[in-house]
């Protein structure tokens, strides 16, 4: 995958999670996603069991986007 790749990140409310996570999707496969629930200081990431390459730009890029959206 390139840097030409369309991000999206979904703020979500899911029954596993007490508070709100930030789901990643590149060109609508899903990535993985970030949590607080350990406070907003200590996110956690879980990435998904996708095999598909991601460039390293890409996913600092994103980590950083969802990390933003979730922390508003």
């Amino acid at each position: 995958m390139n840097n030409k790749n369309t991000m999206k990140v979904v703020i979500a409310s899911d029954i596993g999670y007490e508070k709100l996570i930030a789901e990643i999707y590149c060109d609508d496969a899903f990535i993985g996603l970030i949590h607080q629930e350990e406070g907003e200081n200590n996110l956690k990431v879980e990435f998904s069991n996708s095999n598909t390459p991601i460039s390293l730009e890409w996913l600092q890029e994103a980590l950083q986007v969802a990390k933003e959206k979730l922390l508003q």
